[in-house]
């Protein structure tokens, strides 16, 4: 529906009215449009992680629950990208469109590229190495350090040892920072059956960067 003008006379005075089209003003009105779009556009930032895309697709499931048809075409717009040289995000298309574009292709490509990087870890890692190493949640692969103190990623260098340690911070809440200088830094260490279950954790604070001894 193209837009048309209402003059409506006011006190002598000819004024002129611009009427939205109906279905542009009515989707800008349902809040599970605007959830899905604001799901949607989420999965254009730089490397979206898998929950992105799940979240886009259960956003357009509840908006077409809610009565809007699959082939709704969105108002079209053009927004910039999430970084400075990105190129503009074009909002175009139905909302059924977006959908298969953005959230589903998005979520198979993420999902290929997330179960090859977990793959090798999947093989060689089980019970709790497996669950401190991969974050399903996110997709993302924590490295830990070995006996010596050098971090790793190798799936068979953190199978085979029976003892990890990572570097952590102080808490959020807590002071940063020790009553005679430096930053506060605390090693944890992990120790393992043969199984790979964790049998304890241990942690040890340090003012400024740990020494050597706390990796062993």
């Amino acid at each position: 529906m193209k837009n048309h003008s209402a003059f409506v006379l006011l006190s002598g005075l000819a004024v002129a009215c611009v009427a939205a089209p109906a279905h542009s003003q009515s989707l800008q009105d349902s809040e599970h449009y605007r959830s899905f779009k604001s799901s949607a556009m989420d999965t254009r930032a730089p490397d979206p992680v898998p929950n992105m895309f799940k979240f886009c697709i259960q956003a357009y499931d509840k908006m077409i629950a809610s009565g809007v048809s699959p082939s709704t075409r969105v108002p079209e717009e053009s927004v910039p990208g999430f970084r400075s040289n990105d190129p503009p995000i074009v909002w175009s298309g139905t909302v059924q469109e977006i959908k298969e574009k953005w959230c589903e292709a998005g979520m198979k490509k993420t999902t290929d590229d997330v179960a090859k990087r977990h793959g090798p870890y999947r093989a060689a890692l089980k019970n709790d190495k497996l669950r401190l190493v991969i974050d399903e949640t996110h997709g993302h692969v924590m490295r830990y350090a070995l006996p010596g103190g050098q971090y790793t990623g190798d799936a068979q260098k953190l199978a085979a040892a029976s003892v990890w340690f990572l570097d952590v911070g102080a808490p959020s809440n807590e002071r940063q920072n020790c009553p005679t200088g430096g930053k506060r830094k605390t090693v944890r260490k992990y120790t393992f059956d043969a199984q790979h279950k964790l049998l304890n954790t241990t942690s040890k604070e340090f003012c400024g960067d740990p020494p050597a001894s706390a990796y062993r």
